[in-house]
């Protein structure tokens, strides 16, 4: 147990640091964030939305429609690399599990990808609390980073990591974007089959409607959701869920591959 704890905390503090350092990540994140910001101000900072809570609400679920695309593009190379660098055959000579170098592998990353996204985050909060005079929504907006951002970023890397042991990682990138644009833009009432407006939408709208009504702004031509707390607490539940399982389908391909070299 002791050493399988040393194992997870020595591939978790590798895969934060390595991935915490890149270049490419905070260029990345700058880029889309000039986006962002270009849109930012006109709305989330003018009396369109009445209440703190409301603007702190929409700008969770706003940023959640983008940020966790970057980062899934930006985590697609993890596990690649150590297999292109032979890492992988040399891990596989220590006393470490698989599984456990494999969950530190995610952790690590995934959470180092969320270190930019939280410093916008943050950012624009306080921005939002400055203009409504009320600094006392901020644990409200660390609330809804931690359960909306952090569960579509949680979600999407499980799935990055998973799907790149399998998958070339350009071919998973270009199949991820199509794959985030389907399940969270693609308008359900033209017929198409999509996960948007489900329990599944990976942007979590469920999770914020249901977990944290008074944030929700419905307006004509805006859209919001309506939702249950049990609906929140399910949509959280199920996206987690699938984290964790195709986690494990993961572990069990590379035990699978280890076995039979």
């Amino acid at each position: 147990m002791i050493r399988s704890i040393s194992a997870f905390r020595g591939a978790f503090y590798y895969e934060l640091l390595m991935q915490i350092r890149r270049p490419s990540l905070w260029i990345a994140f700058l880029l889309v964030s000039l986006f962002v910001f270009k849109a930012f101000s006109g709305f989330y900072l003018s009396d369109q939305i009445p209440t703190v809570a409301m603007a702190l609400g929409n700008w969770s679920s706003f940023l959640a429609l983008f940020y966790p695309l970057a980062c899934g593009l930006l985590l697609a190379d993890r596990f690649p690399r150590d297999q292109k660098r032979h890492v992988t055959e040399i891990l596989a000579t220590t006393p470490s599990g698989l599984g456990v170098r494999l969950w530190g592998k995610y952790t690590g990353a995934t959470i180092a990808t969320l270190i930019p996204v939280f410093a916008l985050d943050l950012g624009g909060a306080l921005l939002i609390m400055q203009y409504h005079h009320d600094f006392g929504a901020l644990p409200l907006a660390l609330a809804l980073f931690v359960v909306n951002m952090g569960t579509a970023v949680l979600f999407v890397g499980a799935f990055t990591i998973a799907c790149t042991t399998v998958m070339w990682p350009v071919l998973y990138q270009f199949l991820f974007v199509g794959y985030w644009f389907w399940g969270n833009f693609l308008n359900p009432t033209l017929g198409i089959p999509t996960l948007n407006d489900t329990l599944l939408t990976p942007s979590g709208h469920y999770i914020v409607a249901g977990l944290f009504p008074s944030t929700v702004l419905v307006r004509p031509g805006f859209r919001g959701a309506t939702a249950s707390a049990a609906q929140g607490v399910a949509s959280l539940v199920l996206l987690l869920g699938c984290a964790a399982l195709i986690q494990l389908a993961a572990w069990a391909w590379l035990r699978w591959q280890l076995n039979h070299q």
